[in-house]
């Protein structure tokens, strides 16, 4: 069995989690309450994490599908196993599509998305086949670009002067009800209840006893970190802009004037999105082939490129970006959280259950 170590776990969650999220100005519908939302949506899934995290030391060397088998029973664990599947292989394609979208739009005009939408899945679909610590590996090398540019871009907005504390005034202008309603269910399943996911992956960390501690420190590292560029973002662009513009990290960054030597730095900001969506892709994709192979007893390598085909052709079945964007952020957001919170929910009950009826049995 493949196995990674705790700090490339933390690595591992740390760049997952934050993917494609600085793309978007998530909870704007708080306008500058945004990032008051995010708090309260990153506190809930701080609890979640909990939860998953109590789940998963029940049976310790079990993946997704294989918990689910044994809280549920054979054919009902067997077939939410199977309706994972297709959920990370869905939100695999999301993240396919937002790579197509984004390198369209930013660096490639003339070329066409269904190539480069061929590529990047192609390098993932060869990532996933030579398996997890493989894949790790990769994260790791990508990880210290991303921290190092992220901290440039941040010095660069500071020296410019461009966040302006007035665009997060004044504090709860409109009450709690406009922030709970952002924040809960669409920042709670986005990006937060994406931990989900590590169900499939915690089987594989070699020291089990550390799972829970550096999960937590992961989750609240990049929870913090997210909430940061949100108010920031939200800081220099103000709540009317970052409403109507589709890539606000992007406008933020092309304010950047130093000097007239330092500017048009949104290449850099491309690489980070593609970055985190590359390795959020591949996980899910990973995720996905892990959780098939469970299910259905098929070896892995059968099942990479069936599952990587039917990722690919789903790509193509939203007509525009402005569609993609209202299907991911209004409808999808909606439904996730029946994976990340009602059925683990569910799983954790029936555990409790399960437990009392065999102490009351040996009593």
């Amino acid at each position: 069995m493949q196995q990674i170590g705790k700090n490339q776990l933390w690595i591992l969650i740390v760049v997952f989690m934050i993917g494609s999220t600085p793309l978007f100005e998530l909870g704007i519908k708080a306008k500058q309450d945004a990032w008051i939302a995010m708090t309260l949506a990153a506190v809930a899934g701080l609890l979640l994490t909990a939860l998953y995290v109590q789940i998963q030391k029940r049976a310790p060397e079990s993946e997704l599908a294989e918990l689910y088998k044994i809280h549920f029973g054979r054919w009902i664990g067997g077939f939410v196993g199977i309706i994972y599947v297709l959920w990370f292989a869905y939100e695999s394609m999301r993240n396919v599509r937002d790579v197509g979208e984004l390198t369209v739009m930013t660096l490639l005009s003339f070329t066409p998305k269904w190539i480069v939408m061929l590529l990047i899945l192609s390098a993932a679909a060869y990532t996933v086949s030579k398996g997890l610590e493989v894949f790790v590996r990769v994260v790791q090398l990508l990880f210290p670009i991303a921290a190092f540019s992220y901290a440039f871009l941040l010095i660069l907005l500071f020296i410019s002067r461009l966040p302006k504390i007035r665009h997060l005034l004044p504090l709860l202008e409109n009450g709690m009800m406009p922030v709970l309603k952002s924040a809960f269910p669409d920042l709670l399943s986005f990006p937060f209840g994406q931990l989900v996911i590590f169900f499939v992956f915690w089987k594989h960390v070699s020291e089990k006893k550390m799972i829970g501690k550096i999960s937590y420190w992961a989750y609240i590292s990049v929870s913090l970190f997210l909430i940061l560029m949100n108010a920031i973002t939200l800081s220099v662009l103000g709540p009317e802009i970052s409403a109507l513009t589709a890539l606000p990290l992007l406008e933020v960054v092309q304010l950047i004037r130093l000097a007239n030597i330092l500017e048009r730095l949104d290449v850099i900001v491309t690489l980070l999105l593609l970055i985190g969506l590359y390795v959020k892709m591949t996980a899910l994709y990973m995720a996905a082939v892990f959780t098939f192979t469970a299910v259905t007893g098929m070896a892995y390598r059968y099942c990479v490129l069936p599952i990587g085909l039917v990722i690919y052709a789903s790509s193509f079945l939203e007509t525009n970006n402005t569609y993609h964007l209202w299907i991911g952020l209004d409808i999808t957001l909606k439904i996730v959280p029946l994976f990340q919170v009602v059925l683990p929910f569910l799983m954790l009950i029936v555990g409790v259950r399960k437990k009392y009826k065999t102490k009351n049995m040996a009593g």
